[in-house]
């Protein structure tokens, strides 16, 4: 790709939480990294090297709506659709390549305003909800849907000295409870703590440092809960998702606290259209009870 027809990848990031410090890395993010300070150093951006410069960010959740557009610069006539990923959210919605966005959660795409300050806002703003106005050669479509969701842990980077030490004192999350089935509460499964497996063989409660974490949850709401074609919904959604199905929960850990993680069924979003979206669930710390962490 050249850099000058540079299209961006149509998502937005929620910004919360950090995490300790230290972390391992494989070899390829290694080269990643690597590859990212080298381009930052020859433009003179890393500051002065007898002066450590640390780079922080927290938790973050990443709206995605699997669109590649481009953003270049404004363009009157709104802009250009370039690719759909399959399966996504802007397929799902129905956008289509070709198509140019007018505008996007009520805020003109067809102005003077940077489109790529207009796409990352709106979307933050309505929290992965998007309504899309677009041309399709002579006509106008309206579509509406959700963005695809990733979670993104926190990370700290110090370059010129030691990354700083981890936070003090640790806590633990578990998915082995039982949720009040009363509040419309259900069990549900962690398989992923900062983007990193649970263990497997049974182990559903997992120590973690103090600090926030991005925990990946996916849902075990009984099938008796649901409608016969509610559920057939359901098991179409998690065929065609596969792992997208799973949703982020970022969970500040404060020291000797245990936090029970469960699912919502969301009694109002049991529609065709929303159970597609996977918009029936959402994940939620239903517990917290003080445990001695060591």
């Amino acid at each position: 790709m050249s850099i000058s027809r540079i299209p961006m990848l149509l998502a937005c990031l929620a910004f919360s939480g950090i995490l300790p410090a230290a972390a391992q890395t494989d070899d390829g993010v290694e080269a990643e990294v690597d590859a990212a300070l080298l381009n930052l150093a020859e433009r003179g951006a890393l500051g002065s090297f007898d002066q450590p410069l640390t780079i922080a960010r927290p938790a973050q959740v990443r709206y995605e709506l699997g669109a590649v557009v481009d953003v270049r610069k404004p363009d009157p006539r709104g802009i250009e659709v370039l690719a759909i990923t399959p399966d996504g959210a802007a397929a799902r919605m129905g956008l289509k390549t070709g198509d140019r966005l007018v505008a996007i959660n009520d805020r003109r795409l067809d102005g003077d305003a940077a489109p790529a300050g207009v796409l990352r806002d709106a979307v933050r703003d309505g929290n992965g909800a998007v309504r899309l106005v677009a041309a399709r050669g002579k006509s106008r479509v309206e579509l509406d849907g959700q963005a695809d969701v990733v979670a993104v842990p926190a990370y700290q980077l110090t370059v010129g000295e030691a990354a700083a030490g981890t936070v003090a004192g640790c806590g633990y999350v578990s998915d082995s409870s039982l949720p009040p089935r009363s509040k419309g509460l259900f069990n549900a499964q962690i398989t992923q703590v900062d983007g990193r497996s649970t263990p497997l063989g049974g182990i559903n409660r997992v120590r973690v440092a103090s600090g926030q974490h991005v925990l990946t949850i996916g849902e075990q709401i009984p099938g008796y809960r649901l409608s016969m074609m509610q559920n057939r919904y359901r098991i179409r959604t998690q065929k065609r998702m596969m792992a997208r199905v799973l949703k982020p929960l970022i969970v500040d850990i404060k020291p000797d606290t245990e936090y029970r993680i469960g699912v919502r069924l969301r009694k109002d979003r049991l529609d065709y259209a929303s159970i597609r979206d996977n918009e029936y669930w959402e994940p939620v710390v239903w517990e917290q009870r003080a445990s001695t962490c060591r």
